[in-house]
């Protein structure tokens, strides 16, 4: 009996075995004709702009008078989102530090951020709603505060954007701090908080609606982080705060446009199609990324350029 019941374990565990290699065998096949169609759909895309390049002399003319500038945020808005998918927060502060790095006033950075965030925000928000993943009695409590704040950073951003030489500081001050705190939550990465539940939340999402318009983002870093290290289910917490964002996001820009109209329309188109590019396959990518890594890096690079802005300020005054 003990021999049949060893014999009978071995060809269990050789038939699991064999489903295992089969499962992956699987799912490497489907892996390669995901990333074959991905690669022949950017072939034919790249093979109809060069056609249509060729051959239409005022598509060519058209796009030669495109300012440059447009094709630096078009690469950046693409590198930042594919960040923001490997470690699930960061777009707003390194847009928002690039874009005052390139010259580009506070208000109009933070719109191109919010613009771009959009689609993203409300495809992530249906997904969490769709899987459960949303606390509606937190939502309602996030929700119009954040709005009021957002709306009400919004209009003060854009009110002072004559002003932007002296507001660009305070704004990078802002990342400088985001920054150290993504370079802290890199370090802590894997240790666990435990602090009393917040229950202030309208108050978090006013004061998180405001920072995030007037900074160009923060909503993540501040209201999610602040949640979770309260307590809060974190996979709850994040489907809230990724849906309540699409509506922050969406009141934001609204203000802005309607305060700003169109102006700059270079670094915001680029930063709105190139996290557009990005979406699809930035959480395939974050797969084979350390977070830690990445983390570390946007944490370094955001605090050195914000240095950089607020001592050129600083040199200036004195």
């Amino acid at each position: 009996m003990e021999n049949f019941a060893t014999q009978t374990n071995h060809k269990a565990t050789k038939l699991t075995k064999s489903a295992a290699l089969l499962i992956d065998k699987n799912q490497s096949k489907k892996n390669q004709t995901r990333w074959f169609l991905w690669g022949a759909v950017v072939v034919l895309v790249a093979i109809g702009v060069a056609a249509v390049w060729l051959s239409q002399p005022g598509f060519r003319t058209a796009m030669q008078g495109v300012n440059p500038i447009f094709y630096y945020f078009l690469a950046a808005g693409f590198a930042f989102a594919m960040i923001d998918g490997a470690i699930g927060m960061s777009y707003g502060v390194t847009s928002t530090t690039f874009s005052i790095s390139m010259g580009i006033p506070p208000a109009v950075a933070s719109m191109g951020v919010h613009l771009s965030e959009i689609m993203s925000n409300g495809i992530a928000g249906w997904m969490h709603y769709r899987m459960g993943n949303i606390n509606w009695k937190m939502f309602k409590l996030l929700l119009v505060p954040g709005i009021i704040g957002a709306v009400t950073g919004a209009y003060i951003l854009s009110s002072l954007e004559h002003y932007s030489s002296y507001s660009k500081p305070f704004v990078s001050l802002y990342t400088l701090i985001l920054g150290v705190v993504i370079l802290l939550k890199a370090i802590n990465t894997g240790k666990k908080r435990k602090n009393g539940k917040i229950k202030r939340i309208g108050l978090l999402g006013l004061f998180g609606g405001f920072i995030d318009a007037v900074g160009g983002g923060g909503w993540g870093s501040i209201v999610l982080s602040t949640l979770i290290a309260g307590g809060r289910n974190a996979r709850f917490a994040l489907g809230t705060v990724k849906l309540s964002r699409f509506f922050i996001a969406l009141t934001s820009s609204l203000t802005f446009i309607a305060m700003l109209g169109t102006s700059h329309w270079e670094p915001v188109a680029g930063l709105v199609l190139g996290s557009a590019l990005a979406s699809p396959i930035a959480a395939k990518i974050s797969n084979k990324i350390s977070v830690k890594t990445i983390m570390m890096a946007v944490a370094v690079i955001v605090i050195i350029t914000s240095l950089k802005s607020i001592i050129n300020f600083l040199l200036k005054v004195i």
